[in-house]
């Protein structure tokens, strides 16, 4: 294999935070040295809450199964959702037979003998620390604010606190070691403490990192104490944003560019292209500054760091001034849209160019997205024809554009819709900057507003807009039925309100809001158009949230789940509806209050509380053996209620005997298999009732019966009314 073809995917999360920018810092050096090509995928926003993982931004994590590279180098200590950790893992495992390498703090997750982890040395980098105080400065009384105790990171930390002292002959003393969170929080609380005199002063503190040394300096500034006049402070990790802090804080900076040197060459040793490497956790070094008397402070480094912040700033007041994302929703083209993307390439700090790679079917929401992507780079001084690639090619995008050091792929991404991916790439070691996020929000944004331009259903939508009415489905909005519901109170003044509920679940697993895609849409106004003929005499419909429907009536004199059923009927069974309507996507949910001060706050409150325990117990449900096939078979007798299905049949082919298979579907839908089967021919039957001008005997052979007599008691039993009581008292209700 020729080392100048050799690709390496780097994975990391939000990588623009200082501690990736460092590493990777010295990964494109090293890679740039030996030829070797580096990509990056990583996510934007990282969430740490695990309902989060789910989110289109994290789907770019899914390009690891199939990308086509040499090697992998994962920057661990980025990933803080286990969630997001575990699928990575489970996406690795399976290219084991590549090299991966771990950079950073070790995780759980992976094995350390399939996934060796190299990282700096905390014990040794804290212990460098006390050394220099008490060799350099003589201090002996030496305090140390740790992270949380539980953290392995902390106690390294502390180990070499407690090694330098034992080397210099002093003793060790618990009391000093303040345990804190790694946020500024912790050092405020510290520094209260020694400004109010509840623990005394030591000669020099160490904080186990910057931030919670910045909020000591912060504290010490708020109140006007020099706090140099009592104390030296230093901190570790050093964050550049030192500056905004006084006194200047003397920090040490862990040496994570050789952390990314040796990640490249320890990799390159696996490939055999390099043939010996050993790995030491390399040394780090003290930032000075005014906090601690260390030897001539130097202002150099403060310089860079200003001039850095000051360029930063720039860039961010260019980002907040530019009008890129009002041209891009003029645009009435793709064509159009990617030049003026071009325009506004200069507010991406030092990035080169950047290739737009959008799936080729993007436009189409309800379709999976292609494998195939269409690329097209934004730099109108160096524009090139599409490039045509699958997506697992993604990384001969370096071979097309050879003279970048990184090519950055994130996701572009609207709501739970990946579109494709935006590659940022530069010609020298760096990393973007949190303009660049928000401007790739705004091209997110912006391409979505191009899709919808000629979208017929979203034009609909916004037709008949209104304060009080849907303009999707022209019944009341939720401020409507607030205000309809208070003015039944008021005029009718009535005994009991009856509440029937109706929420359209999207997606079999998820309860999604995502109303703007075709098939939902279409369902939706489906939905409403029957919503619409059960309001009777005095009740009132409206739209609730995007996919939740709810029917309100005052002094309800039919019996509420009659309503219920012939609701559900008509959806299923009329042709109204498009398609993908099933028993598994209609939830209902039916209240009734007789408090003379109910209000629209406490019924929505009421049914959102049921929903939300429905959906408790679908998640366990789902973990059940045997879910997925009972669901699909479940669906079969909803959808074709006359046809006959065989116990013995369906249980032997899913190798279940009779009692234990109708047993697990009981536990599941709390029904049998055969009165499930019943419900679903009297379902029918109602839809006939209320839809045809049929006999009953008519309407009893369309449901599959031979013998009237037994319909009309099975119907009496399921809803207890007889098959022409229930004709004419739902007549009756709607007339």
């Amino acid at each position: 294999m020729s080392q100048n073809n050799l690709h390496i995917c780097v994975i990391g999360a939000e990588v623009n935070n200082i501690e990736q920018r460092q590493i990777l810092n010295g990964i494109v050096q090293e890679a740039r040295l030996k030829n070797v090509s580096i990509i990056v995928i990583s996510n934007l926003y990282n969430h740490l809450e695990q309902e989060r993982s789910i989110c289109a931004d994290n789907k770019v994590y899914e390009l690891i199964s199939d990308i086509i590279v040499d090697g992998f180098i994962m920057l661990s200590e980025s990933f803080v959702n286990p969630v997001i950790r575990k699928e990575i893992h489970d996406m690795l495992i399976k290219r084991i037979d590549k090299p991966i390498i771990m950079v950073g703090t070790s995780l759980p997750e992976f094995e350390p003998e399939l996934f060796p982890c190299i990282s700096t040395s905390d014990k040794n980098d804290i212990e460098f620390i006390v050394d220099e105080l008490i060799e350099k400065n003589g201090f002996t009384q030496i305090s140390f604010l740790s992270g949380p105790f539980s953290l392995e990171a902390s106690q390294n930390r502390i180990d070499g606190y407690r090694s330098s002292l034992s080397k210099h002959n002093i003793s060790y003393d618990d009391s000093v070691v303040y345990e804190g969170d790694f946020w500024y929080n912790s050092g405020e609380h510290l520094a209260e403490k020694y400004i109010s005199g509840d623990i005394k002063y030591p000669q020099a503190l160490i904080c186990a990192n910057d931030y919670m040394a910045f909020g000591v300096l912060d504290k010490f500034a708020d109140k006007g104490i020099d706090i140099t006049q009592h104390m030296a402070l230093v901190g570790y990790e050093y964050i550049p944003e030192r500056s905004l802090h006084k006194p200047l804080l003397t920090t040490f900076k862990r040496n994570r560019e050789a952390l990314g040197v040796a990640a490249v060459d320890m990799l390159l040793t696996r490939l055999n292209i390099v043939k010996e490497f050993k790995f030491t956790p390399p040394s780090g070094s003290f930032i000075v500054g005014q906090s601690c008397p260390y030897s001539c402070f130097n202002d150099n480094r403060l310089q860079e760091e200003l001039s850095y912040f000051r360029t930063k700033n720039q860039f961010a007041l260019w980002n907040l001034k530019s009008d890129m994302e009002s041209h891009l929703t003029e645009c009435k083209n793709y064509d159009e849209f990617i030049s003026v993307m071009g325009d506004e390439l200069y507010i991406i700090r030092n990035a080169k160019d950047i290739v737009l790679c959008l799936y080729e079917n993007w436009f189409k929401e309800n379709e999976e997205h292609s494998d195939i992507l269409i690329c097209r780079n934004i730099n109108k001084y160096a524009r090139r024809d599409d490039i045509v690639i699958k997506e697992s090619e993604l990384h001969s995008l370096s071979d097309y554009f050879k003279e970048m050091a990184v090519l950055y792929v994130n996701p572009i991404f609207f709501k739970t819709r990946l579109l494709g991916y935006s590659i940022v790439m530069y010609d020298i070691p760096d990393t973007y900057d949190n303009t660049y996020r928000h401007w790739l929000k705004s091209v997110s944004n912006s391409l979505e507003f191009l899709r919808l331009k000629t979208d017929i259903n979203y034009l609909m939508q916004c037709s008949t807009l209104s304060s009080a009415y849907d303009g999707l489905t022209g019944l009341f909005n939720k401020e409507g039925m607030r205000t309809a519901i208070q003015l039944i109170k008021n005029t009718d003044k009535p005994a009991e309100i009856t509440a029937i509920a109706l929420r359209f679940e999207c997606n079999n697993s998820v309860f999604t809001s995502e109303a703007v895609s075709k098939e939902i849409v279409s369902n939706l106004v489906a939905i409403s158009r029957i919503i619409k003929l059960f309001c009777g005499n005095k009740g009132i419909a409206g739209r609730i949230s995007e996919t939740e429907f709810i029917l309100v009536y005052p002094n309800l004199s039919l019996n509420a789940e009659l309503i219920v059923g012939a609701v559900y009927a008509e959806i299923l069974f009329s042709n109204h509806h498009t398609n993908n309507i099933s028993i598994d996507n209609l939830i209902f949910c039916v209240k009734l209050f007789r408090e003379n001060n109910v209000n629209f706050n406490r019924i929505t409150d009421d049914i959102s509380a049921y929903f939300n325990n429905v959906r408790e117990v679908q998640k366990e449900k789902i973990k059940l053996p045997h879910y997925k096939e009972l669901e699909n078979i479940r669906k079969e007798i909803t959808v074709n209620p006359i046809q006959k299905y065989s116990l013995d049949e369906i249980s032997s082919s899913l190798n279940l005997n009779n009692n234990y298979f109708n047993r697990i579907y009981k536990g599941i839908y709390g029904t049998t298999f055969n009165q499930d089967q019943i419900s679903s021919r009297i379902r029918f039957a109602q839809y006939l009732l209320f839809n045809r001008d049929l006999s009953v005997v008519d309407i009893a052979e369309k449901c599959g019966y031979s013998d009237s007599k037994y319909f009309i008691k099975q119907f009496a039993s399921t809803t207890g009314l007889s098959p022409k009581q229930y004709r004419v008292e739902m007549k009756k209700f709607l007339d």
